[in-house]
C-alpha cells in the first residue's frame, strides 16, 4: 500500500459534460483527493460553477484537488445560446452539435496533459478520445463506467451474442447469455444501441476501443450490491475492477450535500432549506420522493398520469419536476391536499434521501440514482426511461431485492418523448406507489444494502481497499515509466 511519503499521484479526471456523469465525477475526485492523490477535476465552465464549491472547500482543507475548466467549442459545432450542459440544451435537436461540441474539446484536453502531465487519466467510458489523448506521454488510463458491471456485463453480452434478434416480437422475453443470474429482458426494454437494426458495429467497436486502451474499470459501485458482476465483467474484458462507491457518500451532512450539483446558482440554498424543512414537518417513512434526474422529458399527458397518480396514492410526495417550464399542475396539488410539494428544477437528492421522513424513491434508475439509494437504505420504485436503465430496474428489482417495478414495459426515445405517450397510468402509479410504501420485507433489505454501501467505504472495507489497490496501481505503473526512462528496469 503507497503511503503519503510518496509523491503524491497526479490524477486527472474528466466527465462528460451533464450533471449525471459530472456529479459522481466530482465526488470521485474528492475521494481520491482525501486518500492523498493530487486531483484535477476537468469541466466546462457552466460545470465547474455548479460543481465548484465543494471542490473549493475541500481545497481548503488541506486537500491537493482543483478544478480546471475548459471552454466548450460550441460555436465551432454550430451549437448556439452558449450551452455547455446537455441538461441545459434548449431543445433535442441540438443533442447532436453538443456532442461535436464535446469532442472538440479533445485537443484542448490533450494540450493540458502536454503542459502538465499526470501520472493517471481517469476518463468518462462516454469520451473515448480521453483515453487516447496525448499518447507520446504514456499516461495510464482508467475508464469510469458510469454505470455498474451488472449493466455494463448485460450490454456486452446483448452486443456480442444478439438475443434480442432471435425473438419474435419485442415484448418476447428472452434470456440474456452468460451471465451469473438468469436475466430475461424484452426488445422494449433495450438501449437503443443494442436493438435489431441499429448501427450497433460502431457502438462495439468503440466498447473494444476502450477496452484494450484502459488500464482498468472504475465503477461507482460496492461489492453488497454486484460483486458477481464485477468479478464476471474483470473475466471478461481482462482488466481489473475498481469499485470504489458509492462515491456519493464523499459527501457530508454539511453544505457538500446541500449544494450539490448547484453550488453557487441563485436560490440553491434556499430551495434545499424549503424542501427539506417540508419534510421535518412528516412523519418517518411517510414521504415518496420522485425525480427522474436531469435529462428525463416525459410527454404532458404521462406528467399529468404521474401527478394523479401520486395523489392518489394517499401518500405524502416530494416530487421534483425536472422542467422548469413544465406547464402548471393545479389539479395535482388540489387531489394530493397538501400532502405534497412540487419542486421545479432541482433538489438535495442525497440529503432528500437520507432524510428519515423518506419511504421510498421513484427513479429512472440512472446509475447515479441507483447508488444513492442504495446508500441511503432507501427502497426504489423502478421507472426506467431510455438507455442502460432497464438493465439497472433488473438488478435492483430481480437481483437485489431492494425495489419494485413501477410496471414501464417499454421506454422513450431520448429526444422524441412525446410520441411515446402514457405508458405508466395513475392506478398503477399509485398502486406501486402505496405497495412499496406499505412492504417491510423490501424495506429491510433496502435498509441492509443501506448499512453494506457504509461499511464498504469505511476503513478496512471493500471500497476504501478498492481506492487503494487503484492508487498503488497508478504508482506501480508510474515507477516502471521512471525506470524505463532512466534506462533500467522496474523494481
Amino acid at each position: 500500500m503507497w503511503s503519503s511519503d510518496d509523491a503524491a499521484p497526479r490524477m486527472y479526471f474528466i466527465p462528460f459534460p451533464t450533471p449525471g456523469h459530472a456529479l459522481p465525477m466530482s465526488d470521485l475526485a474528492r475521494l481520491f483527493a482525501s486518500r492523498g492523490a493530487d486531483a484535477t477535476l476537468v469541466l466546462t465552465h457552466a460545470n465547474a460553477a455548479r460543481l465548484g464549491g465543494p471542490v473549493a472547500r475541500a481545497a481548503a482543507s488541506g486537500l491537493r484537488i482543483r478544478v480546471h475548466a475548459l471552454r466548450l467549442p460550441a460555436e465551432a459545432a454550430g451549437l448556439r445560446g452558449g450551452h455547455e450542459s446537455a441538461d441545459d440544451l434548449p431543445t433535442r435537436e441540438d443533442a447532436g452539435p453538443f456532442a461535436v461540441a464535446v469532442d472538440l474539446l479533445a485537443p484542448l484536453f490533450a494540450d493540458l496533459l502536454r503542459r502538465h502531465p499526470a501520472d493517471a487519466v481517469v476518463f468518462d467510458g462516454v469520451l473515448p478520445w480521453a483515453a487516447t489523448a496525448a499518447p507520446e506521454l504514456g499516461i495510464p488510463r482508467y475508464a469510469f463506467t458510469g454505470t455498474g458491471c451488472f449493466a455494463l456485463s448485460v450490454q456486452r453480452s446483448l452486443l456480442l451474442h444478439t438475443p434480442q434478434e432471435r425473438v419474435a416480437s419485442p415484448t418476447e422475453p428472452f434470456l440474456v447469455p452468460g451471465l451469473p443470474d438468469a436475466v430475461r429482458l424484452t426488445r422494449s426494454r433495450l438501449a437503443e444501441a443494442t436493438l435489431p437494426g441499429a448501427d450497433s458495429r460502431e457502438f462495439m467497436n468503440r466498447m473494444f476501443d476502450i477496452e484494450r486502451a484502459t488500464a482498468g474499470w472504475v465503477v461507482n459501485s460496492f461489492a453488497g450490491l454486484e460483486e458477481r458482476y464485477m468479478e464476471h465483467y474483470e473475466r471478461d474484458t481482462g482488466k481489473p475492477v475498481f469499485a470504489v462507491g458509492p462515491v456519493c457518500l464523499v459527501n457530508g451532512d454539511g453544505d457538500d450535500v446541500l449544494e450539490r450539483g448547484r453550488g453557487g446558482e441563485t436560490g440553491a440554498a434556499a430551495e434545499a432549506a424549503r424542501v427539506l424543512g417540508w419534510l421535518d414537518t412528516k412523519p418517518a417513512r411517510s414521504v415518496v420522493y420522485v425525480c427522474f434526474g436531469s435529462l428525463t422529458r416525459f410527454p404532458r399527458e404521462q406528467v399529468a398520469e404521474l401527478g394523479m397518480g401520486l395523489a392518489d396514492s394517499g401518500a405524502n410526495f416530494v416530487w421534483v419536476i425536472g422542467d422548469k417550464n413544465s406547464p402548471p399542475l393545479p389539479g395535482v396539488e388540489a387531489a394530493a391536499g397538501g400532502r405534497g410539494l412540487l419542486v421545479r428544477g432541482w433538489a438535495p437528492q442525497v440529503a432528500v434521501l437520507r432524510h428519515a421522513a423518506v419511504g421510498a424513491f421513484v427513479t429512472h434508475c440512472g446509475w447515479g440514482a441507483v447508488t444513492e439509494a442504495a446508500s441511503a437504505g432507501v427502497p426504489v420504485v423502478a421507472w426506467p426511461v431510455f438507455a442502460e436503465q432497464f438493465y439497472n430496474e433488473a438488478l435492483v428489482v430481480g437481483v437485489a431485492g431492494t425495489g419494485v417495478s413501477a410496471g414501464a414495459e417499454r421506454g422513450y426515445v431520448w429526444g422524441g418523448e412525446e410520441l411515446g405517450g402514457v405508458v405508466v397510468g395513475r392506478e398503477k402509479v399509485a398502486e406501486r406507489v402505496r405497495a412499496a410504501m406499505a412492504d417491510e420485507g423490501l424495506r429491510r433489505r433496502a435498509g441492509e444494502m443501506g448499512e453494506l454501501a457504509r461499511r464498504a467505504v469505511e476503513v478496512g472495507g471493500s471500497s476504501y481497499k478498492a481506492a487503494g489497490a487503484l492508487l498503488d496501481d497508478v504508482l506501480r505503473r508510474r515507477s516502471t515509466t521512471r525506470g524505463l526512462t532512466r534506462g533500467g528496469g522496474a523494481s
